[in-house]
């Protein structure tokens, strides 16, 4: 029965390493199951696309090398909860370093998976740094707009500058016309 459990969790963990656009390796020591819950509904209200979930290492091992994806096995050190971003790779990141800069917790990180790649647990600040998807996508349009409404504005001048001229061309010919009748 034990072990057809251990199965279960291997299963469930490989499909969460795979559905998962970055996961991060926390050391939960000193959190009690209170702080627990609270670091998960914060985590939670800020990126719904998340899920944390404390893991035992022999069966993130099992899990990563059966996801094809043996590096993974890294972020699990001593008492680790995983932290698994299933939309933004930017989400979880700031949702995390948001919780723990308001509760003022000391939460070390062992280390993030992000695209194949292991990386150092200080990569999770620089991307919670990173601005998100759509942040982006509206500084590249407005980025885009920019000259476009700069271009039109020149443009408007030159037609009215033109219009201008045909305007006073015309009055000169109308006034000359007049003096010469």
């Amino acid at each position: 029965m034990a072990t057809e459990r251990k199965r279960e969790q291997v299963a469930l963990l490989e499909e969460r390493l795979g559905r998962a656009s970055i996961t991060i390796g926390i050391d939960y020591r000193g959190l009690s199951v209170k702080d627990m819950q609270q670091l998960r509904r914060g985590i939670r209200a800020e990126a719904p696309e998340t899920e944390l979930r404390v893991i035992k290492n022999t069966l993130w091992r099992r899990a990563s090398e059966g996801a094809g994806e043996p590096d993974a096995a890294g972020l699990a050190q001593e008492a680790t909860a995983m932290l698994f971003g299933f939309g933004d790779l930017t989400e979880a990141p700031r949702a995390l370093q948001k919780y723990i800069r308001e509760e003022r917790l000391e939460l070390p990180i062992y280390g993030v998976y992000v695209e194949g790649e292991l990386q150092d647990g200080s990569q999770v600040s620089a991307l919670a740094d990173v601005p998100s998807r759509p942040e982006l996508m509206a500084k590249v349009a407005g980025g885009l707009t920019s000259p476009v409404s700069g271009l039109a504005g020149v443009l408007s001048a030159v037609f009215r500058d033109v219009a201008a001229i045909v305007e006073a061309r015309a009055e000169q010919l109308e006034a000359a016309e007049s003096g010469a009748e």
